[in-house]
């Protein structure tokens, strides 16, 4: 993942009754670079921000509004996680501009403007809170970009095991509640160390991301493919029981094995996966106990009773080989 430089583009809302003033003000603003949106009410006001907050750099809003007042308007905007953090200019009239600006600080008002207006004045109170929204933003978009680093595998840009474990708490805690079944299947490339030892890392590292690529086509939006490291791999599989984590372990296994992979100095062989699985379900009264180990101990099964195939967890008796010829790439010895 590159990171790119971020430069959001922020409009900044005015909010008025008096259509006058809007004009104005947005002809203001205009004049100095700033692209504009007008709102005649409170509620007009609230479904624009609410519609794109990410989208409004600082809102000029009118003190005196009808039916919704600038100051009802401000403190909705406070409550919703979405919108708290845009900056508000409140309009305010000379006769109460004492006491409007004092109720404004206690309500969240970052500044204030009195009506009628300095152009100047508006304008350089616009520009400050627009940079300062602009690097607000800013920060928010590393902070998400240093989270999803954080928990993704580099080479294919799965989750990684980090990621996975994290996960994997969620769903489990989720399908135990609303009593829903979670499938778990674990894979692992065989023969994965032949790969490496004739072919050097990097056609290894190729051949990860070969499997990354095919076990995302073979799986359904819903299901979260991670690295665990290694050769190794899983997938959560949400609202699926036994029979489905079963054929959505045989769909991948047939993805990758499908045709044979071409290595750089133009050598083919076939990859192939062996998988376990283990789920939380109805039949065994959501037992997610061990889930991963249950997951891990089907899959060195699969491993020692001849790879390329899908072993259910020890407790159940399900056991299918895929049909695939030619030798497999991958194993970690297993």
């Amino acid at each position: 993942m590159v990171e790119t430089e971020f430069n959001p583009e922020l409009r900044v809302l005015i909010v008025d009754d008096d259509a006058a003033s809007r004009l104005l003000a947005a002809r203001t603003l205009q004049s100095a670079g700033f692209s504009t949106l007008t709102a005649a009410d409170g509620s007009e006001a609230l479904e624009r921000v609410r519609q794109f907050p990410e989208s409004i750099g600082v809102i000029v809003l009118d003190v005196l509004l009808p039916a919704l007042g600038g100051f009802q308007v401000l403190e909705q905007l406070k409550r919703d996680e979405r919108c708290r953090d845009i900056p508000v200019i409140l309009l305010t009239a000379q006769a109460n501009q004492e006491s409007d600006v004092v109720r404004g600080i206690r309500v969240g008002a970052d500044d204030h403007v009195q009506k009628p207006f300095s152009n100047v004045v508006l304008k350089a109170k616009v520009r400050a809170l627009c940079d300062r929204r602009r690097e607000s933003l800013r920060l928010i978009h590393r902070l998400k970009l240093a989270e999803e680093l954080a928990a993704t595998d580099a080479l294919t840009g799965l989750g990684n095991r980090r990621a996975f474990q994290d996960q994997l708490d969620v769903e489990v805690a989720t399908a135990r509640r609303h009593r829903r079944p979670l499938g778990l299947v674990v894979f692992d490339i065989d023969h994965f160390k032949s790969v490496n030892d004739r072919f050097g890392h990097p056609e290894g590292d190729r051949v990860l991301e070969y499997v990354s690529q095919k076990m995302r086509g073979a799986l359904r939006v819903s299901d979260q493919a991670y690295r665990l490291g290694g050769e190794e791999f899983a997938v959560l599989l949400r609202d699926c029981e036994a029979e489905g984590a079963m054929t959505t372990a045989e769909r991948v296994l047939a993805a990758v094995g499908g045709a044979p992979f071409r290595f750089s100095g133009g050598a083919t062989e076939k990859v192939t996966l062996s998988a376990g699985v283990s789920v939380m379900d109805a039949s065994n009264a959501f037992d997610s106990v061990d889930l991963f180990a249950r997951a891990d101990k089907a899959l060195y099964e699969a491993k020692a009773t001849g790879r390329k195939r899908v072993v259910q967890e020890p407790n159940r008796t399900a056991a299918r080989a895929v049909k695939a010829s030619a030798s497999g790439a991958g194993g970690r010895g297993r």
